[in-house]
C-alpha cells in the first residue's frame, strides 16, 4: 500500500483515520504516516472531526488537487505534475509507449522547450497552463486532424464559463480580442489503417502578464491575467478543460465530429475574413467562406474556391474579429 491510495481516497472527500484502516487493511499508525508523507510532497491536510481532508489550495496544480476537482470519467484520473521539463508531448510520449492509459495528463509548472506547430518554439514560463494528455482513438486516422478543433471548441466553452468570448482561427488557435491565449499541438503516432496514440498539447497564457513574453509573441498574445485582472485556479480550468474535451471526444468518437465542426464555425473568427494562407510553399489569398466536413478550409479566391487542409493563417486586421 502506497500515499497513493490514501491520495486517492483524499481526492474523493473526506474520511476517518480508522475508516481508512478498515479499507486498506492497516493500522492507524500507517495510515497517520501516509498522511504526513502527502503533507511533506505540499498538500493541506485537515485533521478535524470528520477526519483528514484535502484542502486543495487556490491555484495549486498538484496532482490530488487536480483530481480532487474532476467530474470526468476518464480524463485527467492519472495525472503528473512536473515543475520544470521539456516539453509536456515528450512526457505523455514517454507514458504512452509505456502502456499508460486514455486520458493520462502531464502537467508543467514551466518548460523549458514548448513545442508549437511546425517545430516552432513556444514560450512557456510559469504561470501558464501547459499540458498535455494521451489519447488511444478509434477513429480513423483521416479523421485524426479534426481533434485540434474539438480541443479549441473545448477551450472556447471553458474561457467562456469564465465570461470571456473566445474565438477559433483555423486550424489551432483560441484568440480573445484578436490575440492568441492559447495553442494547440497533436502529435500522433500511427500506421496507414491504425492510430496508437495522440498526444493532445495545450498551452493557455493564464496567470502572467503579457510582458513575461518576448517579442514576436508579446504583441501578437493576451494572457487571462491581463484580460481579467486576477489570477485565475488553473486547477478549476483544467477540469472543466477536460470535462468538456471528454464530452465532446467520446461523443465525436461514437457519433462523428458533425457537432464539433457545427460549433467550431459559430466559434470561428476565421469564417468570413480576408485571410491569406501559407500552405507547402505557396500563398493563398481570399475570403475564407466555411469550413468543409473534412476540416479543410475553403478560401474564395480570384480563381475560384481553394480547399486548405493545413498552413497557416493570417487574418487582415480590419476584417478579423
Amino acid at each position: 500500500m502506497s500515499s497513493k491510495t490514501i491520495g486517492d481516497m483524499l481526492a474523493k472527500g473526506a474520511f476517518s483515520g480508522q475508516h481508512a484502516a478498515n479499507t486498506l487493511g492497516i493500522s492507524r499508525t500507517a495510515v497517520f504516516k501516509h498522511i504526513q508523507r502527502l503533507r511533506a510532497e505540499g498538500y493541506n491536510i485537515e485533521a478535524g472531526p470528520r477526519g483528514y481532508r484535502l484542502i486543495p489550495r487556490f491555484d495549486g496544480l498538484l496532482p490530488l488537487e487536480i483530481k480532487s476537482r474532476l467530474k470526468t470519467e476518464r480524463f485527467g484520473r492519472e495525472v503528473l505534475t512536473i515543475e520544470l521539463t521539456s516539453s509536456t508531448q515528450n512526457a505523455v510520449r514517454a507514458l504512452a509507449e509505456s502502456g499508460a492509459d486514455e486520458g493520462a495528463v502531464v502537467v508543467a509548472l514551466e518548460q523549458g522547450v514548448g513545442k508549437g506547430r511546425m517545430g516552432r518554439a513556444w514560450e512557456s514560463p510559469k504561470g501558464g497552463l501547459w499540458f498535455s494528455i494521451l489519447l488511444r482513438p478509434t477513429i480513423a486516422v483521416t479523421e485524426l486532424h479534426k481533434l485540434s478543433l474539438l480541443f479549441g471548441v473545448a477551450v472556447a466553452e471553458s474561457l467562456g464559463s469564465m465570461g470571456l468570448e473566445a474565438r477559433l482561427k483555423w486550424p489551432n488557435d483560441v484568440l480573445i480580442g484578436g490575440k492568441k491565449v492559447c495553442g494547440i499541438l497533436l502529435e500522433s503516432s500511427a500506421e496507414s489503417d491504425r492510430v496508437s496514440h495522440v498526444i493532445a498539447g495545450i498551452g493557455i497564457n493564464a496567470n502572467f502578464p503579457s510582458g513575461a513574453l518576448s517579442e514576436p509573441f508579446a504583441s501578437r498574445s493576451t494572457t487571462l491575467l491581463s484580460l481579467l485582472g486576477r489570477r485565475v485556479d488553473r486547477a478549476g480550468l483544467l477540469a472543466d478543460l477536460l470535462l468538456s474535451s471528454e464530452r465532446l471526444y467520446y461523443g465525436a468518437s461514437r457519433d462523428g465530429f458533425g457537432k464539433v465542426m457545427d460549433l467550431w464555425r459559430s466559434m470561428s473568427c476565421t469564417i468570413g475574413s480576408e485571410v491569406t494562407v501559407s500552405s507547402f510553399g505557396r500563398s493563398i489569398s481570399g475570403l475564407a467562406i466555411g469550413l468543409s466536413e473534412d476540416g479543410s478550409l475553403l478560401v474564395q479566391t480570384s480563381g475560384g474556391v481553394e480547399r486548405v487542409f493545413a498552413g497557416d493563417v493570417a487574418i487582415a486586421p480590419s476584417k478579423g474579429r
